[in-house]
């Protein structure tokens, strides 16, 4: 069991600065989520989206991470 704890923690941290990263780059999740309503996606660049996409996934897997934690 403690090696699962162990994978999950790393994961968790992993995921922390991917978010760090992220919002470093934007402020918020909210904050590109309005950028892209304004601006819109480039169709030659998808990075905006892209960002978008990852940081949804990284709430989602964090949120699951974190459910496992507790019951674990």
């Amino acid at each position: 069991m403690r090696g699962v704890t162990s994978e999950i923690t790393e994961r968790i941290v992993e995921l922390k600065r991917s978010a760090r990263e992220l919002r470093h780059k934007y402020g918020s999740l909210e904050d590109l989520q309005h950028r892209i309503q304004q601006e819109g996606v480039s169709p030659d660049d998808h990075t905006l989206y892209t960002d978008l996409l990852e940081w949804r996934s990284i709430q989602q897997e964090m949120a699951e991470l974190m459910t496992m934690l507790e019951t674990s």
